[in-house]
Order: structure tokens, then sequence, then C-alpha cells
């Protein structure tokens, strides 16, 4: 979702013709380090350090520092956000600011959330989240 909006920003030919992400966050993220995870247990949400940089465009990092609201308005193309609400590591506000965002630009994404399912959804919550996601696709790209 990130590269389409700077793919979007630059009209770059070649965008996509249609976007999913699950449990996307609305700002660009720090570089993550495993030790902080691994050593907290449960990391919840944790500030970015913004010399800890997890992405470039075009050889730079300048417009890509943590916390920077990611500008999905940009994008064009269909839009499908998923989330469990239970998702102890990315908020599921997260993706209830990005809705709100697409909402307010006109846009109509396509927006499911799973009532008691984690970041990793188990068996049934993944096969149905499988399904909604085909069939977004077989529609927008059918």
């Amino acid at each position: 979702m990130l590269v389409a909006t700077l793919m979007a920003a630059e009209r770059m030919d070649g965008q996509p013709d249609a976007i999913a992400a699950h449990a996307a966050p609305d700002v660009v993220c720090g570089a993550f380090d495993s030790r902080r995870w691994r050593d907290k247990g449960d990391p919840g949400w944790q500030s970015w350090d913004a010399a800890e940089r997890a992405w470039t465009w075009r050889g730079s990092s300048e417009e890509l520092k943590p916390t920077t609201q990611i500008a999905v308005e940009r994008i064009t193309a269909p839009i499908f956000l998923s989330h469990g609400i239970a998702d102890d590591v990315w908020s599921v506000e997260m993706t209830r600011r990005l809705q709100a965002r697409l909402l307010a630009a006109g846009r109509a994404p396509q927006v499911h959330y799973f009532e008691g399912q984690r970041h990793m959804f188990d068996s049934a919550g993944q096969n149905d989240l499988n399904e909604r996601l085909i069939g977004f696709f077989g529609e927008e790209l059918g």
C-alpha cells in the first residue's frame, strides 16, 4: 500500500489494479527490531525511533520517516482492508483510520473486521478471510 501511494504521487506507469492489505498501519513504521519484541513479550504499540528507517524510495528515506501518515487517498485502485479486532500486534484503530480517510476522500474501500481474531487468524478465520479476498480480486480483476 505504501509503494502504491508513492507510485501514485509520481503518476508512474504500472500502478496496481487492486490492493489488499491485512492489519495495515496508517503511518510509516520504523525498522522492526525483533530483540525489542522478544524482550518485552507483548509489544503492544511502540513508538518509533526516527533514526531507524525501514523504507527508502528512490534512494532516500526523508519522506518516509516513522509516524508519517501514509497517503492512501492517492490510490485510485480498489482497496480491500482486513483486520482482526483482537489483534495484539497492530491496533485495529489503524485500519479504522484508513477506512475513515478513504471514505472522507470519496472512496469506497471494502473493509472487513473479524471479531475474536488476532493478528494471525485461526483456521476458520483465515478461511473466511481467504474467501473474501478471492472474491474481491475476482470481482475487481475478473
